[in-house]
């Protein structure tokens, strides 16, 4: 019954390709509980819904709601993965369905109705248990929620690759490459966290002493050679002035702009270690995200 006023109140009608409704007509009813239904209503509801099953295979159901998830249509896919529930309880593949109404909520960002359903897929002991975990787990995470992160972590299989995945996530997020390539070892997404090439902003800064040695070491060139010519060259223009035709005045006006250059040098190779370090970490994210694209996500053979 839950899932019959689910299904008329999700988000109204869905429209397949040749304009047909797919969902449950003009009977749309938004926000109803039990309680708030007439009995009439409900029977006559219950009945549509008894027709419908019988005119429709769960098969198609099931490819409509794929396709939609496909798409990037994910709330009208919710709504469809809820009607494949709803009509065909009894399907092998009715427990991938449940999960995938709850993942689709969450990937639309209605995070309340996906955390209602995810945990209603764990309470009613349906199969594919780990993810649903996998999927509360990443929710808490994005909200901040890290007691609740850590209790659907500590409910995974030790050796799940969806557990190695949200621990090197973490890693990740400690700046601990080394901790995450070690995460998720003898997996394919080993391959896809490579060592990035970080450079030291201190290091930057103490090689910078020496005009230009800073800049090369962060792979500038070209500033390096500027900062070379320019501090070096106001640098040996104080020393004439002082040593050569000893005017002081001139001398501490060509020091003063020399400091300022190689000040600006010293600085400008640690900002530049700084920035490469983010850009490293930033590709290691997006490699990584990519080879969770890929390689974890769920399948309805998971569900069997």
């Amino acid at each position: 019954m839950f899932f019959v006023l689910l299904l008329v109140g999700a988000s109204g009608n869905v429209q397949s390709d040749n304009g047909a409704a797919t969902g449950m007509g003009k009977d749309t009813l938004e926000d109803c509980t039990c309680d708030q239904l007439p009995p009439e209503e409900l029977e006559r509801i219950l009945k549509q819904m008894e027709k419908e099953a019988k005119i429709v295979r769960p098969e198609d159901v099931l490819a409509f709601a794929e396709d939609l998830y496909r798409r990037g249509k994910y709330r009208e896919a919710a709504v469809e993965y809820l009607r494949f529930v709803t009509l065909f309880p009894n399907s092998d593949s009715v427990d991938y369905a449940h999960f995938m109404v709850g993942y689709n909520y969450k990937l639309a960002g209605m995070y309340e109705s996906a955390e209602k359903m995810l945990k209603k897929h764990i309470n009613e002991g349906r199969k594919g248990q780990v993810w649903a975990h996998y999927e509360l787990a990443k929710l808490y995470l994005y909200l901040g929620d890290t007691v609740a992160f850590y209790s659907e972590l500590s409910e995974m299989p030790r050796k799940s690759l969806q557990r190695k995945v949200l621990i090197a996530w973490m890693k990740l997020g400690k700046g601990d490459w080394i901790g995450a390539r070690r995460a998720v070892t003898g997996t394919p997404l080993a391959d896809y966290l490579q060592p990035p090439a970080l450079k030291s902003p201190t290091k930057a800064a103490l090689l910078s002493l020496i005009p230009g040695l800073g800049r090369l070491y962060v792979g500038d060139k070209g500033t390096a050679y500027m900062g070379m010519l320019f501090v070096g060259g106001f640098y040996a223009l104080a020393a004439y002035y002082q040593f050569k035709e000893h005017r002081t005045v001139p001398a501490l006006a060509a020091l003063g702009v020399g400091l300022a250059f190689h000040a600006g040098q010293i600085y400008g190779s640690w900002a530049e270690a700084k920035v490469i370090n983010r850009a490293e970490w930033r590709q290691v994210i997006e490699n990584f995200s990519r080879g969770v694209e890929e390689h974890v996500k769920p399948r309805i053979d998971d569900f069997l």
